[in-house]
């Protein structure tokens, strides 16, 4: 009896202590997408007259940021799963091909062309660089790509940290020769498209930065124990807005306007996140799951605000017509909508996600994973 009672110990799966979820990215990736979803629809039918209002300048001014803190918090979650679970070299790649390719299937699936068919299948040049130009997706796709090669090979915190704030400094410091070279050579359209397109809103160049810093961001917080991770993103927000400020002009000439902005921005991000984070707990039941759902939130409510291949959205159906309160009115019923859709179909890929799960695992064989911020 006691052998066997020392046996069933030994091949007992071991233990997982839960991880508790970061709340406060969760925070932030909420925000990240319900700025951008009222964004999107205030863009989309809000009245020319209502735009030069006082209060909707300040906002234009403001909404420069709600793509580079979509960037920035997604680049936050990926290292700092990585580094929780502790993955390295193939693991990482097997976790994160997949979700490169879901993003790219739904950037691409988002601006597919229904209403030129004839002209894509000639090979219309102006069709295909509306179809393979480079959205949010897609960015968060490629930087992805990049950040998972390089947390693959590189290990450590340290060591990580050094790599990615390189890359966040690399990529707004060469985007303008990039842009020379891509413009003199004759490269793939769909290349050119990703790198530094001329009709992407978010080319690889220099917009892959503001990922790379949400990695280092994430990375560094989550050494940080004694110090509230959001006064840290509003100091060095501030400080970077700070230094912005009074040395933009010669930083720009030295190094170029890209990077320039892009240190704008960064201080911008720092400074929206840090307010993030500063949400009431009370608010997290809510803003969790919305934050985990930023993908399929983001695909639903594009269509929405937009339109999707012969489908009308708000814009093309009411055009730039709405006073600000409407259009208010109508981004936040774009919201809901898009929360009423998203939130039950994030659920329902998850528990078909934990189906879907090799027989081994679920049998106790190898043990489960624990709950991450992803």
């Amino acid at each position: 009896m006691m052998g066997v009672a020392s046996q069933d110990v030994r091949v007992a799966p071991p233990a997982v202590v839960p991880t508790p979820r970061n709340t406060g990215l969760d925070r932030a990736r909420a925000v990240a997408v319900i700025a951008m979803v009222m964004g999107h629809t205030l863009d989309a039918v809000l009245s020319d007259t209502a735009r030069q209002s006082t209060g909707m300048l300040a906002y234009w001014s403001l909404r420069a940021i709600t793509a580079p803190l979509f960037l920035f918090v997604a680049g936050w979650a990926f290292a700092t799963t990585v580094q929780r679970t502790g993955a390295h070299g193939l693991p990482v790649w097997r976790r994160y091909l997949p979700r490169v390719g879901l993003l790219l299937f739904w950037g691409y699936v988002l601006r597919w062309p229904g209403w030129a068919l004839e002209g894509l299948l000639a090979g219309r040049v102006e069709i295909w660089r509306h179809f393979l130009a480079f959205d949010a997706l897609h960015g968060v796709a490629g930087a992805l790509l990049i950040g998972s090669g390089v947390l693959s090979v590189v290990a450590g915190r340290g060591p990580r940290m050094g790599v990615l704030a390189g890359l966040a400094l690399l990529f707004p410091w060469v985007s303008p020769w990039m842009r020379q070279v891509v413009a003199a050579g004759h490269w793939p359209l769909a290349l050119e498209q990703a790198l530094v397109g001329r009709t992407s809103n978010f080319p690889l160049f220099p917009w892959s930065a503001y990922f790379f810093v949400g990695c280092v961001a994430g990375l560094g917080l989550a050494g940080v124990k004694r110090i509230p991770h959001w006064m840290i993103l509003l100091g060095g927000g501030t400080g970077m807005l700070g230094v912005v400020s009074l040395w933009g002009a010669s930083a720009a000439s030295r190094w170029g306007g890209d990077v320039t902005l892009v240190c704008w921005r960064v201080g911008l991000l720092g400074v929206a996140a840090g307010l993030a984070m500063l949400l009431p707990a009370r608010l997290d039941g809510w803003l969790g799951p919305v934050g985990r759902a930023s993908l399929w939130v983001y695909v639903v409510h594009l269509p929405l605000a937009y339109g999707w291949s012969t489908f009308p959205g708000l814009g093309s159906r009411l055009g730039h017509s709405q006073t600000a309160p409407a259009a208010l009115g109508l981004a936040l019923l774009v919201l809901a909508t898009s929360l009423a859709i998203a939130l039950p179909a994030k659920a329902l890929y998850g528990r078909w996600r934990k189906r879907a799960r090799p027989s081994a695992e679920r049998a106790g064989a190898v043990s489960p994973r624990p709950p991450v911020s992803e």
